[in-house]
């Protein structure tokens, strides 16, 4: 019976340890994602803002890349 029960318990430990694991690399591919989409966008803005700034009365350089 002793056997039995340890056996559970290294299951437990080792199928958390899995879960934590898998659940941290979906937040770290989440995280790439959404990073790089938010790098598209200010990359976008920042090349709108240089070919418009000179044609317009606006002031080159004075970007706004908050989301």
């Amino acid at each position: 019976m002793c056997y039995g029960s340890r056996m559970i318990r290294i299951s437990t430990i080792v199928g958390t340890f899995v879960l934590l694991i898998f659940l941290n690399a979906c937040n770290t591919v989440t995280g790439t994602i959404e990073g790089t989409s938010r790098g598209v966008v200010r990359d976008t803005k920042t090349i709108y803002h240089y070919s418009t700034c000179i044609f317009t009365d606006t002031q080159c350089g004075d970007l706004d890349l908050k989301d």
